[in-house]
C-alpha cells in the first residue's frame, strides 16, 4: 500500500522557544511499516508547507496528541475526502477514540503503541477482518468497536527509526554549544505514576529499556551518517539505571563521539549517583531537565511525585559542579492553590535558580489520573488550549484571569530580574540555553 503519515501543525512553547524537533513516533512507524512492504511517507506540517495530495495515498496515518488534535481532524477531513483510509494514532485518540471516530473523518484507531499494530490494521485491509487486529478501534453499523488491548514491544533493540524519511535539515533547536541536535530514544515506559502524565498508560508502567551498546550504535550512526553532533534523549527518565547510564556514556567516550547531549531525569535519581552524573559530564551531558514542579510538599504528594521538594536545591547544585545546565519545570494552578501559594512556587524557583525555568498550567490531559479526578472542574473542551499555557480549570481560589495572569507574572518575574537577565546574556552570547529573545515569545504567547 502507499501510505503517507503526517504530523499536524501546532504551535507550542517549544516553538515559541525555537525547539522543533522531528515526529519519532511517526518515524518508527514508518520503518515497520517499510519492513511490512509498504511504500511509506511522512509529511510533518510543523516544517514543510507543502500542500499534501491525498487522493496519491491508500491510507493516511495521523498522530493525533491533545493539543494537535483538532488540527489532526482537518488534515483527516481532507485525506477522507480524497479518498483515503484515515488511521490516527497518538495519546489523545489512544482514550479518546469514540470522539474521533465519530468526527466522520476517521476510520481506524491506534492505541498505544503502533509499530505492529499499523502493519497488522493495513495487513488486514489488503483482505483480512480489522475486527482482529489487537489494539485498534472503529465503528461498525454505528457501534464502537474495540479490540483487545496489545501488549508492549519488550525487545525495542530491534526498533529503529526511518530517519531517511524525515526532511532532518528543516528541524530548529535550542542552541547547545551551536550544536545540530536530534533525537534519539532508548527506552519506553514509565515505574512513577505522577497525576498530570499519561505516559505510564500509553507506554506501560514497565521500564523498558534498550541496550546499552544498541544506544550507542544509533548515535554513532546518527553523527555519522546524518552530520548531528548534538542528542536529545527523549526517554521520560533517561538515568532510571545508573549502570546503564555508565554504560552508554562509556561507550561514547571509548568510541570518540563529539557530541553534546541532553536528557530527562528525576532529583532524587541525581542526587542519590553522583558518580554517574560525573560520567554523564566527561561524556558530554550538557542539559538536564528536571521536573521540580512545586516546592509544597502537600502538592507534590497530591501529584504523586514522589520526590522531596527540599532536594531541588541541591541537585541544581551538584548539576553546576558538573559543568551540567539544569532546566527546571514548575507547575501552577492545582485546583486548591490560592495566589500565595503560586507567588511561594515562584520564590522557589528563582530560589533554586536553575539555568532555564518553564512554568506550566495544570492540564488535564485525557489517559491522566487528573483528568479523572477534575472532570467536573474542566472549564472547557477545546482542546487547542490543552498547551499547558492556557487556563482550561476552574480552581477553587483562582479564575482562568487569575491563572493567566500569575503565569505571566511567573516569567517576567524570573527572566526579567536582573540576574536572570545577566545570566540570559551571558548564556546567549555562549550559544547556550534559552535565549532571551526567546523568552520574550513565550510571554507574548501567554493566556
Amino acid at each position: 500500500m502507499n501510505v503517507l503519515l503526517v504530523y499536524p501543525h501546532k504551535k507550542d512553547i517549544y516553538h515559541r522557544i525555537g525547539f522543533v524537533l522531528p515526529p519519532m513516533g511517526l518515524a518508527y512507524v514508518a520503518a515497520a511499516l517499510r519492513r511490512a512492504g509498504h511504500d511509506v511517507r511522512i509529511l510533518d506540517f510543523n516544517v514543510s508547507a507543502e500542500k499534501a495530495d491525498f487522493g496519491k495515498y491508500d491510507v493516511v496515518g495521523i498522530s493525533m496528541d491533545t493539543h494537535r488534535f483538532k488540527s489532526g481532524l482537518a488534515v483527516a477531513k481532507e485525506a477522507k475526502a480524497a479518498g483515503a483510509v484515515v488511521m490516527a494514532g497518538g495519546a489523545h485518540v489512544t482514550f479518546m477514540d469514540e470522539e474521533a471516530l465519530k468526527s466522520g473523518s476517521v476510520d481506524y484507531v491506534v492505541r498505544g503503541e503502533g509499530e505492529q499494530t499499523a502493519v497488522d490494521l493495513l495487513g488486514a485491509l489488503s483482505g483480512g477482518d480489522p475486527a482482529q487486529v489487537k489494539g485498534i478501534s472503529f465503528l461498525r453499523d454505528g457501534n464502537l468497536i474495540r479490540t483487545p488491548q496489545r501488549g508492549f514491544i519488550e525487545d525495542l533493540d530491534g526498533l529503529l527509526p526511518a530517519r531517511d524519511l524525515l526532511k532532518l535539515h528543516l528541524y530548529r533547536s535550542l542552541e547547545m554549544g551551536k550544536r545540530k541536535i536530534t533525537p534519539v530514544v532508548t527506552s519506553r515506559g514509565c515505574p512513577y505514576t505522577c497525576s498530570f502524565c499519561a505516559s505510564s498508560e500509553v507506554s506501560g508502567k514497565k521500564w523498558r529499556p534498550r541496550s546499552p551498546e544498541k544506544v550507542v550504535d544509533e548515535v554513532e550512526a546518527v553523527v555519522r551518517d546524518y552530520g548531528f553532533n548534538g542528542i536529545a534523549f527523549l526517554d521520560d527518565n533517561f538515568s532510571l539505571s545508573p549502570q546503564r547510564v555508565f554504560a552508554i556514556c562509556e561507550g561514547i567516550l571509548k568510541r570518540g563521539l563529539d557530541i553534546y547531549w541532553w536528557c530527562c531525569s528525576r532529583a532524587d535519581m541525581l542526587l542519590r549517583n553522583e558518580p554517574m552524573v560525573k560520567k554523564m559530564s566527561e561524556a558530554g551531558c550538557k542539559y538536564v531537565f528536571v521536573g521540580f514542579e512545586s516546592g509544597d510538599q502537600k502538592t507534590l504528594d497530591k501529584y504523586k511525585k514522589g520526590t522531596e521538594g527540599k532536594a531541588a536545591k541541591e541537585v541544581v547544585e551538584l548539576l553546576r559542579a558538573y559543568g551540567i545546565s539544569v532546566h527546571g519545570s514548575f507547575i501552577i494552578g492545582a485546583v486548591e492553590e490560592t495566589e500565595e501559594m503560586v507567588m511561594n512556587t515562584i520564590g522557589y524557583a528563582k530560589d533554586i535558580n536553575p539555568q532555564a525555568v518553564q512554568f506550566s498550567l495544570l492540564t488535564p490531559y485525557p489517559g491522566t489520573r487528573l483528568y479523572e479526578e477534575v472532570k467536573d472542574r474542566i472549564a472547557t473542551d477545546d482542546w487547542d488550549l490543552y498547551d499547558c499555557m492556557h487556563p482550561v480549570l476552574k480552581c477553587e481560589h483562582l479564575s482562568r484571569k487569575d491563572l493567566a495572569r500569575l503565569l505571566r507574572k511567573a516569567y517576567m518575574s524570573v527572566y526579567l530580574s536582573p540576574k536572570k537577565l545577566m545570566a540570559g546574556l551571558l548564556s546567549g552570547l555562549r550559544g547556550r540555553g534559552v535565549r532571551l529573545g526567546s523568552i520574550a515569545k513565550i510571554i507574548r504567547g501567554l493566556g
